[in-house]
């Protein structure tokens, strides 16, 4: 379960729809469903999930996308004045795959990488 911190429910579903074209269906205050790459995430506006902010940051999700994809991703949230917290590009790593991590406003960690180029 994603936390909504309290008062960002605006600003959250704005991230997620602005920064990866997430598609928004509000299921009631405080609640919705973000159809994102292909899958589902629910965000939840509950300030007591359990989970401390370490614990939610291990429980992120993440996706995997070609190197063009992945860098107009990265220069959309650039572009909307969003700083990641790690930007390395598919031709700084070592390994050819770029790797972006971002916290949305509710501080809910998103890891989008990219695949190895020639991949």
């Amino acid at each position: 379960m994603w936390r909504l911190g309290p008062g960002s429910v605006r600003g959250c579903l704005a991230f997620y729809r602005d920064c990866f074209e997430a598609e928004v269906e509000p299921l009631g205050t405080g609640i919705a469903n973000l159809f994102v790459f292909g899958g589902q995430v629910t965000l939840h506006d509950r300030a007591a999930t359990g989970f401390n902010d370490d614990l939610r940051r291990e429980m992120h999700f993440g996706q995997v996308m070609m190197p063009d994809e992945w860098t107009r991703v990265r220069d959309r949230i650039a572009d909307l004045g969003y700083s990641p917290l790690r930007a390395i590009t598919p031709d700084d790593a070592p390994n050819g795959r770029g790797k972006l991590l971002i916290l949305d406003p509710s501080g809910n960690l998103v890891e989008i990488n990219s695949t190895a180029f020639g991949s």
